[in-house]
């Protein structure tokens, strides 16, 4: 029986998303009540303030995580598929940039949750060897200068991105040096894809 890969699963952090502000119709005692009651539905959009559709929508996603993301096999060699900057939505200069690596298992799972948005965002693919995130730090195969360089070369234009530039959780310390390397701010995303809608909030469209 094939392992199945690790999703990173046990690494979502949802009390970074909880807030603090509750009502007579969403409060509870703790963040375990919380996700208790989302997985059994008894958090209902729209009927809180706190609570519209989309929040319910993207927290269930991340509780939910091991069924909703895919089942992808531990892959035993890299299977590196096309770098480079892909759009997803109709993106500008000016939409966010996901950074991730050129690994088939990792863009499968990245593409399943980008599939639900209609945010218009970038997703930059950098050359890991078809490595994915975490092997990729392994091996050093995804490093500051390699990110420096996608970012660089994938610009869409002259003046090149302007909005947010968000590496994987897993390679956040790597923000730093990169932000040094391309002059601009660059941050850390969620280290598990199907925690993407919670942390875009509001700027996450829903299809």
């Amino acid at each position: 029986m094939p392992i199945d890969a690790d999703l990173y699963l046990d690494r979502i952090d949802l009390s970074r998303y909880t807030g603090t502000e509750t009502c007579q119709l969403c409060r509870v005692d703790s963040l375990a009540e919380l996700l208790s009651r989302l997985r059994s539905g008894q958090v209902c959009g729209g009927q809180c303030p706190h609570w519209p559709a989309e929040r319910v929508e993207a927290f269930q996603m991340a509780v939910n995580a091991g069924q909703v993301l895919p089942r992808i096999p531990a892959l035993s060699v890299p299977q590196p598929v096309e770098a480079g900057l892909f759009d997803v939505n109709r993106p500008t200069a000016g939409c966010p940039v996901l950074v991730t690596g050129n690994s088939r298992l990792t863009q499968q799972v990245l593409l399943s949750v980008l599939s639900t948005t209609t945010a218009p965002m970038w997703m930059l693919s950098v050359d890991t060897a078809g490595h994915t995130v975490d092997m990729s730090l392994v091996y050093r195969t995804l490093t500051p200068e390699a990110i420096a360089q996608a970012i660089q070369s994938g610009e869409p234009s002259a003046g090149g991105f302007t909005g947010r530039i968000i590496l994987p959780g897993l390679a956040e310390t790597l923000a730093g040096p990169v932000s040094a390397l391309v002059g601009r701010r660059v941050e850390g995303g969620p280290i598990c894809a199907a925690e993407l809608p919670l942390f875009f909030g509001s700027d996450w469209g829903r299809r």
